[in-house]
């Protein structure tokens, strides 16, 4: 083949229309999947007969049998005399003996408009900015919502809402792919969702992941728990119910699931002071001694069996990822108790982090993935950016411009596959100087 010939070969081939077509709007773009935080999903519910309410107030509802808006609340749900109902039916029930968690009897509960971006609470800046580059909702762009208050569990213990989520998500990402001329999708998941998108993509086989996970922005990913975790389970504290009183608040952040999994990670924290009493002082390494002090002696079979073999080591998931996170903000760090022991608030010592997340967890996945043969990891520190600023104006920009990298590359793979077949032949092309 000569010279002419091979260019002429490359010019048809990079004429050519990339393979397959975006359905967000023709472009080539890669799909995207969003798993939102903790507090970015909406939860619906319903009351039947087996709901037994506390107070009778707590019972009555126009429209028996209707969904109704559990999660975000409301104004009047947020009230003190409303607030015990919510609490209420908000609340899980573990049980040792099923060794899994589920609603209290008489609650059922629904995550509304799975797959679909309308269904999140506080990511509209973003998705503005992805249909912006070309990206539908159903089409290109997809959200992945969960009830937040479960997680999954480790093998050979069950966690029937969380396998049923990521049995969903499974069907959510290969489906973005089919839809989109078989490319593989971007993930970006905020806080709690990073938890679970890690804990998602480790217990997929190795070959999936490669084939339908292209890239995974991860944004403000504590992977190793965090110290306000422990303050919350010792006073209730971060429940969302300001107005509830603290038995009742305490109750509810204990019966979540999903709280233990905020718990400071050994392997993370080690031996750093997070709790200090009078007489006591708790690291990640004694929460078992500290699940005992607070009251709270249910959550240790739980946290022993179902929460810590799963952080006891990061290994790499072996997809690229991009880690975003704040620096910079101050963050609770230690609470000191005083003479009144959990009962009373505590002194607060702060330390770096996002505000929310300390420091020595954001970096956790930088830590241990960093050199991993085969593991892309590129690490974005955004300084003064808090755990819920992503979506401002100070950190979207960088955010999206992340995004954008992940997703349209495949022009790059498409010029890289014709050269590639170019370099199975021997020329030469004269290259002028100061090209």
């Amino acid at each position: 083949m000569d010279l002419l010939r091979r260019v002429a070969v490359v010019a048809v081939l990079l004429s050519l229309p990339s393979r397959g077509r975006s359905g967000g709007g023709g472009s080539d773009l890669h799909p995207v999947v969003l798993v939102p935080g903790y507090g970015s999903n909406r939860l619906y519910a319903r009351l039947t007969a087996a709901y037994e309410p506390a107070a009778p107030r707590c019972g009555a509802r126009e429209g028996k049998d209707e969904w109704f808006q559990l999660w975000p609340i409301d104004a009047a749900a947020s009230e003190p005399a409303q607030a015990p109902c919510l609490a209420e039916k908000m609340s899980l029930v573990y049980d040792p003996v099923a060794d899994d968690y589920r609603n209290v009897a008489g609650v059922v509960t629904r995550v509304p408009s799975f797959a679909s971006t309308r269904a999140l609470v506080g990511w509209d800046p973003l998705v503005r900015q992805l249909e912006a580059m070309g990206h539908r909702d159903g089409g290109s762009l997809f959200a992945a919502p969960y009830d937040f208050r479960y997680a999954v569990a480790p093998r050979g213990h069950p966690s029937a809402v969380g396998e049923r989520y990521f049995a969903r998500l499974t069907r959510l990402i290969e489906r973005a792919s089919r839809l989109n001329g078989g490319r593989p999708a971007v993930v970006v998941a905020h806080s709690f969702g990073c938890a679970l998108t890690y804990q998602f993509l480790r217990a997929r086989p190795l070959a999936w992941r490669q084939r339908f996970v292209k890239h995974a922005v991860l944004l403000a990913a504590a992977l190793g728990g965090f110290a306000e975790g422990m303050d919350g389970l010792a006073s209730g504290a971060g429940s969302g119910l300001p107005n509830l009183a603290p038995p009742a608040r305490t109750r509810l952040a204990r019966s979540q699931q999903s709280a233990l999994w905020r718990l400071p990670t050994p392997m993370v924290f080690g031996d750093r002071p997070v709790v200090v009493t009078k007489n006591s002082t708790y690291s990640a390494n004694n929460i078992t001694e500290f699940l005992d002090a607070i009251g709270f002696t249910e959550g240790v079979q739980p946290y022993v069996t179902r929460v810590l073999p799963m952080w006891r080591a990061l290994p790499a998931p072996m997809v690229p990822v991009t880690s975003m996170y704040g620096v910079g903000v101050r963050t609770p760090e230690t609470f000191v108790y005083g003479e009144a022991g959990f009962e009373g608030t505590p002194e607060v010592v702060y330390g770096d982090g996002d505000g929310n997340m300390n420091i020595v967890s954001l970096m956790a996945a930088e830590k241990e993935w960093s050199g991993v043969e085969g593991q892309i990891l590129k690490v974005v520190r955004l300084p003064g950016v808090s755990h819920v600023g992503f979506f401002s104006d100070l950190a979207l920009k960088k955010v999206v411009a992340e995004i954008q990298k992940a997703v349209s590359s495949i022009e790059v793979h498409r010029k890289e596959k014709i050269f590639s077949f170019l370099n199975n032949f021997e020329f030469t092309i004269p290259v002028p100087l100061g090209w």
